[in-house]
């Protein structure tokens, strides 16, 4: 009897051992299939070789400059408790790999993209199990030839080192595309051409372009990743730094407010002409045999004569034909196309072998049925435009909701499974707002979690249940590329980013230079200083600033809203945005937050500006005095100014900046949790905390919070009466602690939680202390 009970506990155990790991495992993208095995592998110290260097020597290189695995060793060395790639003919797929995990870790493929792949799965394994890895089988491959993502570098330049990051990213999460959206332009005449020319001198950029050396390093650098590299040129649209550089290739008819003669003029000879020659120059510079022609957005609508614009929408769909002939006889290219030709008038449709770029339009299923390759780039799903209020990717809703089948909600736009003239599908990260607006941190830490979400989606399987479930362990990997630096804050390595050594005095053009390893903090951030304001300067007098913000100890700003124009004075905060100005509040359409405080003169105040994700609040004395959904960065340049009258006359006391915001996380909320309609939450409130705030993060509804109280044992203390909403544009709800009250050390915070019509919404509660 007591063996048989031994043999029970050992099959009970083994059954839990295998049912842990028999659940898919903790890797983005989730694999196809996971076969478990008995046991556990260690491998905390990481050893590695492969079966053919000189076949391999692009991995090996890879792999050497990522600073984890160390370098290659012999392969007697690994077959306990390493690493070992070996090329294997028949792995499924020609991006499949196999993984066993036993006494050492085997990885096979039959092409690079798959030992590449494997050893992403390998280092995420790592990274999710401590080291300690389950033991088992992995086959995987993806479900999609085409898994992109574009980079809008026309409107914002992306540094090359910085480009590279976005390439290791894509190759942790399985991306193989890269589109380079290499010309744009923005709000306020502001035009990008990011490519060297010797056929156009003068034509790229001042501000930041690539070299035909770096273009070929970039290609060769990206090859090690599994990803492709496809450039686009965007004509005859989003033209104006061609038609700047050539006024007299613009449609003079067609006049944009914001952007000016940005449209090339298709009518004539010499537009092609320009765009032949500039073809002749782009294409040879890249090794992949497709070539993105743009072709979107040609404002026809602001021609006002119908004889005029139907004879244009016919020049326009030829236009599509003419170049993907020339670059197809002449370079051997696949053209693809943005889609909207179909709004445009005229009969001519877009040759077969075009691939299309489904953003604008949804009929997929005519698309393919006529024999057109698509790519799902739907503008409702996939487009990321970093600090908008239109468009953006919901994560949640993508995980659980979306495929690269679906490109609208209609029967028309779902493609049945197996649809073969469907390639995959496309994220983007469009920067409309231009060379200013969000800094490339912010835009990557932005994109990171929607690469996660679409890269899982696109290889074709997903590992959780739903999204809340998915980020417990995606979160902390998509930030954990090897060598990734771009989601770092150069001025965020430390807790103190600078401070005030000395009391200063400050007149209306005295400065003192930040001495900051950035011009600028990205969020979380707190910036504090004490000052005694002595004068009423004539004027807006400057705090802090860079070329991309600044902060206002006074501000007067006119504010255009629907009933005209409101004038606020205040301490402010601003963040130059589009194209840009002599300095932030210059800018085209600058973001400008006044606060409800004017600083009094002759009384010593403290000024706390605290920047966290999509919100910036100001507190006076400890005291909030508002919070607003706007995310900005603390400008790090310089203190006051140096010409008059720009600076503030007083005394500076004391300054403080610091990469960290002085909140903790108290709990979460989540409307996933209602089971009966509500759900009661609460949580303990630190001695000391002056402030707690219902913060929404993801999801597309959002929750009620009523009954919100502040309690201590079973005695509630205080009540805020009112019923919140938090959720959409009203990212944070903040309920302040009675002064009163913030001393005592067994304080709670309780709510009733409602979902607002849906339960897939989720965010944090947090305390700030000032």
């Amino acid at each position: 009897m007591a063996m048989l009970t031994r043999v029970l506990v050992t099959l009970t155990i083994l059954t839990s051992v295998l049912t842990s790991y028999s659940q898919s495992l903790r890797v983005i993208p989730a694999v196809k299939e996971w076969t478990p095995a008995q046991g556990e592998l260690n491998l905390e110290k990481l050893k590695w070789s492969v079966a053919d260097r000189e076949s391999m020597k692009s991995l090996v290189a890879v792999l050497e400059s990522e600073g984890l695995w160390g370098k290659a060793v012999d392969k007697s060395q690994t077959a306990n408790g390493g690493v070992h790639f070996k090329w294997t003919k028949g792995i499924d797929g020609a991006e499949g790999y196999r993984v066993s995990i036993g006494d050492g870790v085997l990885v096979e493929a039959s092409s690079y993209a798959g030992l590449f792949y494997g050893s992403r799965t390998v280092l995420q394994l790592i990274h999710s199990y401590e080291g300690k890895l389950p033991k088992g089988v992995i086959n995987d491959q993806p479900k999609y030839q085409v898994r992109s993502l574009m980079l809008d570098v026309g409107r914002k330049h992306l540094e090359f080192e910085d480009l590279k990051d976005w390439v290791r990213l894509m190759g942790w999460m399985k991306f193989n595309q890269l589109q380079i959206h290499l010309n744009d332009n923005s709000w306020g005449r502001y035009p990008g051409y990011r490519l060297e020319s010797k056929v156009y001198p003068g034509l790229a950029s001042k501000d930041g372009h690539y070299t035909f050396q770096q273009i070929r390093e970039i290609q060769d650098f990206a090859k090690g990743y599994g990803v492709e590299i496809i450039p686009e040129i965007d004509s005859p649209g989003h033209s104006l730094a061609f038609t700047v550089y050539r006024p007299d290739l613009a449609h003079p008819g067609i006049d944009r407010e914001g952007f000016g003669l940005a449209y090339l003029d298709i009518r004539s000879e010499e537009s092609r002409r320009f765009i032949e020659k500039l073809f002749d120059e782009v294409a040879p510079l890249f090794d992949s045999k497709e070539f993105h022609i743009g072709t979107d957005e040609y404002r026809l609508n602001l021609i006002k004569d119908k004889k005029e614009r139907d004879a244009l929408g016919e020049d326009f769909r030829l236009y599509i034909n003419h170049f993907n002939k020339y670059l197809k006889e002449k370079h051997g290219k696949t053209v693809r196309i943005w889609s909207g030709y179909e709004h445009m008038p005229g009969t001519t449709e877009p040759e077969k072998d075009v691939i299309i770029d489904m953003w604008v339009t949804g009929d997929a299923k005519n698309k393919t049925k006529a024999g057109y390759k698509v790519i799902n780039s739907s503008h409702n799903f996939t487009y990321i435009v970093p600090g908008a209020p239109y468009y953006g990717v919901n994560n949640p809703g993508i995980y659980e909701n979306w495929t690269p089948l679906k490109f609208m909600n209609k029967p028309e736009g779902i493609l049945e499974e197996g649809e073969k003239n469907l390639l995959g599908a496309k994220l983007h990260v469009w920067n409309d707002f231009g060379p200013t607006g969000y800094t490339w941190n912010e835009i990557a830490r932005l994109s990171v979690p929607s690469m996660a979400a679409f890269g899982e989606k696109m290889w074709g399987v997903k590992g959780a249940e739903n999204y809340g479930e998915f980020v417990k362990y995606a979160d902390s990997l998509a930030g954990a590329a090897p060598a990734v630096k771009l989601l770092s804050r150069d001025a965020g390595e430390k807790d103190l980013v600078w401070s005030l050594e000395k009391q200063q005095e400050m007149i209306g053009n005295s400065s003192v230079t930040v001495d900051a390893a950035s011009q600028n903090l990205e969020y979380p951030w707190t910036a504090s200083f004490t000052v005694t304001r002595k004068n009423d300067i004539a004027g807006d007098e400057l705090l802090i600033s860079s070329g991309l913000a600044a902060f206002y100890l006074d501000l007067t700003h006119e504010f255009k809203t629907k009933q005209g124009v409101e004038t606020k004075r205040g301490v402010a905060c601003v963040r130059a945005n589009q194209a840009p100005g002599f300095d932030a509040l210059g800018s085209y359409r600058p973001d400008v937050i006044v606060f409800p405080y004017e600083v009094p003169l002759h009384q010593k105040v403290t000024l706390t500006f605290v920047g966290e994700h999509r919100k910036t609040s100001l507190y006076v004395d400890g005291k909030l005095v508002s919070s607003v959904n706007t995310q900005m960065v603390c400008p790090l340049g310089q203190i006051g100014a140096d010409q008059l009258p720009r600076g503030f006359h007083g005394t500076l006391h004391g300054v403080k900046i610091s990469s960290k915001t002085g909140s903790q996380k108290l709990g979460e909320w989540n409307t996933g949790l209602l089971r009966t309609g509500v759900y009661q939450f609460e949580a303990e409130i630190p001695a000391g905390v002056t402030n707690v705030s219902f913060g929404y993060q993801r999801g597309a509804h959002g929750a009620n919070l009523k009954q919100v109280s502040l309690w201590k044992g079973d005695k509630k203390v205080h009540d805020y009466k009112d019923s919140y909403f938090v959720g959409g544009k009203n990212r944070n709800q903040a309920f302040p602690v009675p002064e009163a009250l913030q001393t005592e050390s067994d304080l709670k915070i309780k709510a009733v939680i409602e979902g607002e019509g849906g339960n897939d919404s989720f965010g944090e509660v947090r305390a700030t202390s000032f």
